[in-house]
């Protein structure tokens, strides 16, 4: 395709043309067909010639694949030829359909559109009433629904597109008049008159679409992480089903018809219920013990009425992107609807009668099912996940219902259960998992099996759901109701936008339905509560913690002490999938030492009989994957791990590298869409120091590329409020992760602590670790650590210490009672003060303050023991050489110890570290307890004492806050902040650290004096010109040049306030001019350009009038 620049209508009568070869003409002739034909038009204008130049030849075998052709003409100021388009279908069989229609979600913003909706329904009335006499309610609000649905079809934003719609118009009119041959004359009479509308039109349309590019890109372009993540992602292509293979033939099938047989088929075969085993059912039912029952009060507050403002506020604050089902209304059009007053009452109707007695409109029960691709072979449809699309209003219902279970199951569901359950946390299973304690089972064969279940959630018998809701107390209404939802239903399936025939759901849970996950919890729970509450299985100790099993949704972990305990796990199994129709892929099944040693001689046997045919141990290369996080358990995989996981970092570092991003963008990619593939393993994943600087290597390379002088890590890391860029430091956010498991180590007692596993387990494991009563003491005080970050094995408790030692705290205030000072390690009691050379001796690390000192409960004091006290003989010289320390002043008491060291009132002697604690403050001064666990707090507080450069600190937060605001350009904002921090590379510069290249530190355009920052951008003659030119035209006559640079150098533009110009602010001439200089000096840098001050103010008017016109494109529409 393209231009010929010959008329192939002309050749010569033996098929050549003069321009041509023959065995080119007779190629054409013979294998491709001019798909324009006899309908193409004159394609090529100059002046008062004109010809058909353009063609698109298309082969004789995919012609029929061309449905539509199109010519359009082009404004002459672009080119001199026609568009010629044409619509080419790449599959042909399987194209894809026109899917189910969705009403626009933006049209809920329009104002024209709400209040013609608004009259819509209002004339309406009338026939609603008629239908009302004949109809039931759920029939009546489908009846409301489809004229809705109708309406918005028909309806056109006229104003919004009324340029594009005159030029298709005016195209139209154009094509019809080349065309009239008999009256050609009389038609290019007025054909030179519509090409200059056309013209004008097109290039109205393409300025207007400049300018919202241009405000758009400086609005969003460099702040907003969706935007960049949108445009960084490039769009996936709509996967397409072109194939499925056959299940009874084994043969691949490529035509619609075939693909869409073999997958109603299969859900039709999914979605029929298998019959259930009524022992196994009643046994399964029994294990749910008689006090996980919901209360009466309970029972009443599922079943009270909805109203109509709980509906307005739910569809309010529904996720904006959600797809519809069948009637194709979004949730923000439903909304409008639904706040209608005169549609009020019937609405509450159908909802509360769909509550209370399981009636519901027919459109309710009619979903759209998507099927989304997992992993493994595309072909076999197991291998795709069905996502049910339904109703808004079906969504609104059991979104409410969702919420009122959502309040009661929280009692009836195990701690072992954290999937959807308010207050429980994905990563808590990996964390009472992740082991780090050597004493721990190490002389164990346990081992954690990873069940896999086949189509969980389709799989769920519904007679077996109602057995178990109904044992929890659930109403029977709501069961009722329940069941009707998820059982009566019809589903088509798209197919590339092909719906299928109607299958019917008469089993398992609808995936995408907000009710769907609560409701899988609790048919799941009573196969958990078999196993936890089956005495002869024994499970792992973990800890002080017998602990047999950790679930998330239908992942579930169970550990298996022995043989006996495999046999026991295989018969709860059996007895779940007869009573529920699930189906374990034991094939699926992972198998993996819990210890980490090879342990696969004890259990190859078991786990052979179970089709089981590989336990993963440190024999591995690399790390067993649960819920997302590695289990890693050797060095080997570790490093395995982060070298795959540096990879892709690396790789998508690359990628955006090649994007031309400020300062600013460049740190918002690095915080969104870089370093946030760590965030989620790092939560349970402890790094070694030399993981974190390969990683912080990575973000300087992708921050730093191509600005020279560089800035700091500091500054990229500081808040933005302080002048910094506010990119996420690696190793910091690691221990703001990790707060959420310190923070109750720290401010709760030890029997809340032991109630809730991870932190018992890291309690004891800390305790343990540091062969310590309490596990505050080496929270508290580093120096008691008998285990530090200095070991090969970086663990759990190693980045807790991180995370601790990271919190500002100052134990001065502190006031302690005798118990706990007693509890204390000596060197926790004691400082040398910096005047003194006294060295402690080695063995007082290993000494607590018990052993050197005692108690005299009389008077409420600790102090020395005596000199002859049997028990200082073991430590020898140690307990004289500090007690003459201490009576010489070389060695003093910490300012919380002395005062326990003086008589006192009695008081309680409970050991506290509570007044220690208290002294670790987050931001505004709130202790610990008052805090929620959150990492940006946890940041806050650790950055709130870092100190910026002198040259930031000069610039106020507000005045920060609002550079950040504007919309710049990439040059525009690095320039000003390179000028800001120092960081601009001026001559003299580059002469002081590469004087063998840069051989003088003259300015290279004047070569008079030597290079600044200032002199490169304000005062070089050729600059002053242009400054001068800017405050001649633009500013207040009075401005200095000085005035200019204090003003952009401390972002305080208070004293350059007047222009000249109206639409534009004078920062923004100052901001403009400043760009424009930088790019003057670089293209006399690397392009030898000359510099000419009257080029660069002629760039400076087209900017400013440039950016005046996108600030006000929205007013041309």
């Amino acid at each position: 395709m393209g231009d010929f620049n010959y008329q192939y209508k002309d050749r010569r009568m033996d098929g050549t043309l003069s321009s041509a070869p023959k065995e080119w003409t007779d190629l054409l002739d013979d294998y491709y067909i001019d798909i324009f034909g006899d309908d193409k038009q004159i394609t090529w204008h100059s002046g008062r010639n004109s010809a058909i130049l353009d063609y698109v030849f298309c082969s004789t075998n995919a012609h029929h694949q061309i449905p539509s052709i199109h010519q359009q003409y082009l404004s002459p100021e672009w080119t001199d030829h026609e568009l010629l388009g044409f619509t080419f279908k790449y599959q042909d069989n399987n194209g894809r359909g026109p899917g189910s229609w969705k009403a626009n979600p933006f049209l809920a913003r329009n104002r024209q559109f709400r209040k013609a909706l608004a009259e819509f329904l209002l004339a309406n009335e009338e026939q609603f009433t008629l239908i009302k006499s004949f109809s039931i309610p759920q029939q009546q609000w489908d009846w409301v629904k489809a004229e809705v649905k109708i309406y918005i079809k028909s309806f056109q934003l006229e104003d919004l597109n009324w340029r594009k719609k005159q030029l298709h118009q005016l195209l139209s009119k154009r094509n019809k008049m080349m065309r009239q041959h008999k009256h050609r004359g009389l038609v290019f009479q007025g054909l030179d008159h519509v090409n200059t509308q056309i013209k004008l039109l097109q290039h109205t349309i393409a300025e207007i679409e400049i300018l919202k590019a241009g405000k758009f890109w400086r609005e969003n372009g460099e702040k907003s992480a969706g935007f960049l993540k949108r445009r960084a992602l490039a769009r996936e292509n709509q996967r397409s089903i072109t194939e499925l293979r056959d299940p009874t033939t084994d043969e691949l099938c490529r035509d619609q018809q075939g693909i869409s047989t073999i997958a109603t088929n299969f859900y039709s075969t999914l979605f029929t219920p298998d019959p259930t085993d009524s022992v196994a059912l009643s046994t399964l039912i029994r294990s749910i013990p008689g006090h996980l029952k919901i209360s009466s009060e309970q029972q009443e507050s599922l079943m009270l009425s909805i109203d109509m403002e709980e509906l307005l506020e739910d569809s309010k604050h529904t996720r904006r992107l959600s797809s519809p089902g069948p009637d194709g209304l979004p949730y923000e059009i439903l909304y409008l609807v639904l706040k209608y007053p005169p549609l009020q009452a019937l609405v509450t109707d159908v909802f509360n009668t769909a509550l209370q007695k399981g009636k519901f409109p027919k459109s309710w029960n009619e979903t759209i099912m998507c099927l989304l691709y997992k992993k493994g072979d595309p072909t076999h449809m197991k291998n795709y996940r069905p996502l049910s699309l339904a109703n808004s209003d079906y969504k609104l219902f059991t979104r409410c219902i969702n919420r009122r279970i959502m309040d009661v199951s929280t009692q009836l569901i195990s701690r072992h259960q954290l999937g959807f359950i308010p207050g429980r946390y994905i990563a808590e299973n990996v964390a009472e998992q992740r082991d780090d304690d050597p004493t721990f089972g190490s002389l164990d064969a346990d081992i954690g099996l990873l069940l896999d279940q086949e189509k969980a959630y389709d799989r769920v018998n519904l007679d077996y759901l109602r057995h178990v809701l109904l044992k929890f107390g659930f109403p029977r209404p709501l069961v009722k109701c329940i069941y009707k939802l998820m059982g009566d239903n019809l589903i088509r399936i798209n197919f590339n936008g092909h719906l299928s025939s109607e299958v019917a759901k008469l089993r398992g849970l609808k995936q995408g339905d907000p009710l769907s996950p609560i409701l899988y919890n609790l048919a799941f729970e009573p196969f958990l509560l078999a196993i936890i509450n089956d005495r002869q299985f024994q499970g792992y100790l973990m800890g002080t913690e017998r602990t047999k099993l950790l679930c998330y949704a239908d992942d579930a972990l169970v550990f298996v002490h022995d043989s006996a305990d495999l046999a026991r796990l295989q018969i709860h199994m059996s007895r779940y999938c007869g009573a529920s129709n699930a189906k374990f892929n034991y094939d699926k099944v992972e198998a993996f030492s819990v210890s980490g040693r090879d342990t696969w001689d004890i259990w190859e046997t078991s786990l052979a009989q179970i089709h089981i045919n590989h336990l993963h141990s440190v024999e591995d290369d690399v790390p067993l994957i649960y819920l997302g996080f590695p289990l890693v358990q050797s060095r080997l995989q570790r490093v395995n791990f982060m070298g795959s996981l540096v990879t892709k970092i690396k790789i998508a570092t690359q990628i955006h590298s090649t994007r031309s991003l400020s300062v600013v963008g460049r740190a918002t990619v690095l915080n969104s869409l870089l370093l946030s593939k760590l965030w989620y393993i790092l939560r349970v994943t402890p790094l070694t120091l030399a993981d974190f600087k390969q990683l912080r290597s990575l973000a300087i390379q992708f921050l730093r590329k191509n600005i020279f002088p560089v800035i700091p890590w500091s500054v990229w890391t500081l808040p933005k409020e302080l002048g910094g860029l506010g990119v996420i430091d690696i190793q910091l956010q690691a221990s703001a992760l990790y707060f959420r498991w310190l923070q109750p180590l720290l401010v709760y007692d030890q029997s809340t602590i032991d109630a809730h596993p991870v932190s018992s387990l890291l309690s004891h494991h800390i305790r343990n670790v540091n062969n310590c009563q309490f596990h505050q003491i080496p929270l508290l005080f580093p120096s008691s650590r008998s285990q530090g970050l200095l070991k090969q094995r970086t663990g759990t408790v190693d980045m807790i210490y991180r995370a601790v030692d990271y919190l500002p705290r100052s134990f001065g205030s502190a006031r302690i009672n005798t118990a706990t000072a007693m509890a204390l390690p000596l060197q926790a009691a004691v400082f040398v003060p910096p005047s003194s050379s006294f060295v402690l001796p080695l063995r007082v690390k290993e000494m607590m303050v018990a052993d050197v000192f005692q108690y005299d409960s009389r008077l409420n004091f600790v102090h020395w023991k005596d000199t002859r006290d049997p028990s200082l003989l073991t430590w020898k010289r140690t307990p004289s050489t500090v007690f003459k320390g201490l009576a010489t002043g070389k060695l003093q008491f910490q300012p919380y110890f002395e005062p326990v060291c003086s008589p006192a009132p009695l008081e309680d002697s409970v050991v506290s570290f509570a007044p220690l604690i208290e002294q670790f403050r987050l931001l505004d001064d709130q202790p610990l307890g008052n805090v929620q666990a959150s990492a940006k707090a946890f940041r806050q507080a650790v950055l709130s004492s870092v100190v910026s450069p002198l040259a930031l600190r000069k610039i106020s937060a507000s005045s920060w806050k609002f550079f950040w605001s504007l919309s710049l350009t990439t040059v525009q904002r690095n320039v000003i902040y390179r000028l800001i921090l120092g960081r601009i590379p001026h001559r003299r510069f580059l002469h002081f650290i590469m004087p063998k290249v840069f051989v003088s530190p003259l300015c290279p355009v004047c070569l008079s004096m030597n290079d600044s920052p200032s002199h490169l951008l304000f005062h070089c003659p050729s600059k002053e010109k242009v400054w001068q030119g800017v405050i001649f035209e633009f500013l207040w006559p009075t401005t200095s040049i000085l005035d200019i640079k204090e003003a952009l150098l401390q972002l305080d533009f208070s004293n350059v306030w007047y222009c000249q110009i109206a639409g534009i602010k004078p920062f923004r001439i100052l901001i403009i001019t400043l760009g424009q200089l930088w790019l003057a000096h670089m293209r006399f840098i690397y392009d030898n350009v000359p510099m000419d001050h009257t080029a660069i103010l002629a760039s400076i008017r087209t900017s400013v009038r440039q950016t005046i016109a996108e600030d006000q494109c929205h007013s041309l529409l």
